[in-house]
């Protein structure tokens, strides 16, 4: 289903001038023909690459998806662009601002979105945020970039009450565990992998599977987890959920290996390789588990986008305990490594 569509209305400015410049745009907007009402339920700050966005405002897919959040969850965006690669004493090498309206001529709602280039040092890119959210509202933090290559900034994760990423996008899962490792310790801040949402059909299924596999079994069997390209965090993910859940550092053996070709997404096989194994196959449509010669259990996989997705963490603000748990095991068995 096509995501809603907004219309944008932008001015560049300067963090000194944000809110004048909004104040304007919005004076802008009254002067048409229709009333747009403000619609702001949090503030959501949005951490992107440098090398993975050419414009200041990103590119159209990725302008696409922040701009259906948006319309999901209307929140006052603030997307910080972030160039490590220079080195400048002073603050925001641009700014920019907009209000974005949606739905029909007779109930149109904007929502403010601020974008900021910056070529600071990290340890400054905190306070130009503080001028930026507004105070009587929660904050989440979505980190676009890749963890395993561009560490957290700590105290700028620290003003918001929610990390959101998608570890699929990791280049090396080891590096990318062990930078949330602070933030496991702590908890001071709910974390919410949009890949850890992929892998929920698998776990369920394993779940239901209670009759078929116990937790003795799960303990004594060899636990092979095989991947399609791109996809290793997932099955480390969910290596990390089993060593969580049943409290041991993993089974008698377990690894993690890229398939070679298929279309599923992950392959879990528990078992010696015999016809007793149990297996589950997670595919983009379904997931489906195989037991030796029973019929096989199979469930549907409801089609979820990146903006959905981020949405439905954003409204949720809950801590997920397992994949805390999960992150935790991972990190044990990667500095044990």
């Amino acid at each position: 289903m096509a995501g809603p569509v907004g219309e944008a209305t932008w001015r560049p400015s300067s963090p000194e001038a944000v809110e004048a410049d909004l104040a304007a745009v919005w004076r802008e907007l009254a002067g048409r023909a229709k009333p747009v009402a403000r619609a702001v339920m949090s503030n959501l700050i949005v951490v992107r690459d440098q090398t993975a966005v050419p414009t200041k405002t990103g590119t159209r897919s990725d302008r696409h998806t922040l701009d259906e959040v948006s319309a999901y969850h209307p929140s006052r965006v603030i997307v910080i662009t972030h160039d490590e690669g220079r080195d400048a004493p002073g603050g925001p090498l641009a700014a920019r601002v907009g209000v974005l309206t949606f739905g029909p001529p007779e109930a149109r709602y904007g929502v403010e979105q601020i974008a900021v280039q910056s070529a600071c040092a990290e340890a400054a890119l905190p306070s130009i945020v503080r001028r930026l959210v507004r105070g009587d509202l929660p904050t989440s933090v979505w980190w676009r970039a890749d963890l395993s290559r561009v560490p957290l900034v700590e105290p700028l994760v620290a003003m918001g009450r929610q990390l959101v990423y998608d570890s699929r996008g990791w280049n090396d899962v080891r590096a990318g565990v062990l930078a949330m490792a602070p933030l496991l310790v702590n908890r001071r801040v709910d974390i919410a992998d949009l890949n850890w949402r992929r892998l929920a059909p698998v776990r369920q299924a394993l779940l239901h599977a209670g009759d078929r596999l116990t937790v003795d079994d799960l303990c004594r069997s060899a636990v092979r987890v095989v991947h399609r390209p791109g996809d290793e965090a997932m099955a480390w993910l969910f290596l990390g959920w089993l060593s969580a859940r049943l409290e041991w550092k993993g089974p008698a053996e377990s690894r993690v290996e890229e398939a070679e070709s298929g279309d599923d997404v992950l392959k879990v096989i528990v078992g010696s390789g015999d016809a007793g194994d149990v297996t589950v196959v997670l595919t983009p449509h379904s997931v489906q588990l195989r037991h030796g010669d029973r019929p096989p259990l199979s469930m549907g996989v409801p089609r979820e986008g990146e903006a959905d997705a981020v949405a439905s963490e954003l409204r949720s603000l809950a801590r997920d305990v397992c994949l805390h748990d999960a992150l935790g095991a991972l990190a044990l068995r990667f500095n044990a490594a």
